[in-house]
């Protein structure tokens, strides 16, 4: 039994999260094969993040049930206080159920998702957070190029046919080089 009131009660100021909270699912079940250098890619990833985010942010990674070197790594990180939440799952949820906890967990205002093989360049923040300035009922950007099928967009076409200030682009608007870019990097 305890005795008296409890000392947090007279916390007069709690932290609050930043307005954007970048969010890493990693996997790596072994070091060796396949995933030998996926702990160097793991501190690359999350060292680019911490070099090119010019904004304040708060750091979400979600382990998928990776080997005891990797999780090692991330609560000594998390100690370091890199990482604001890390979730260490026993069971490899899958990429959905990452997304459907790392979503649901977020307290961010913007979710900057990415895997953890993703390398972040200068400059990668500004231009997505602009977005959605300028279109305050937009949901989701993306930075990856992709080429989304017009099936995929049938709300955006009926957004912009209802807004006569909007202008709709159909075609390939995405070169061929910077595709390719990315889905080389894919494998």
């Amino acid at each position: 039994m305890r005795y008296g009131q409890n000392p947090a009660k007279l916390i007069a100021e709690v932290a609050q999260p930043e307005k954007i909270t970048v969010a890493v699912v990693t996997y790596i079940p072994f070091l060796e094969g396949y995933y030998a250098e996926s702990l160097d890619i793991l501190k690359l990833c999350l060292g680019s993040i911490r070099e090119n985010t010019d904004r304040p942010y708060d750091l979400l990674v979600f382990d998928n049930a990776s080997c005891p070197e990797v999780r090692s790594y991330l609560v000594s990180v998390r100690d370091q206080g890199r990482i604001q939440y890390l979730v260490l799952s026993d069971k490899n949820v899958g990429k959905g159920g990452a997304w459907n906890i790392i979503f649901s967990a977020a307290p961010g205002q913007f979710v900057a998702y990415a895997d953890s093989d993703v390398y972040f360049h200068p400059g990668w923040l500004p231009a997505q957070l602009a977005l959605f300035d300028e279109f305050p009922n937009l949901g989701m950007v993306t930075g990856a190029p992709l080429r989304i099928p017009e099936e995929f967009s049938t709300s955006t076409i009926e957004w912009v046919a209802a807004n006569p200030d909007a202008c709709l682009e159909r075609g390939v608007l995405l070169s061929w080089e910077d595709w390719w870019k990315h889905a080389r990097s894919l494998g």
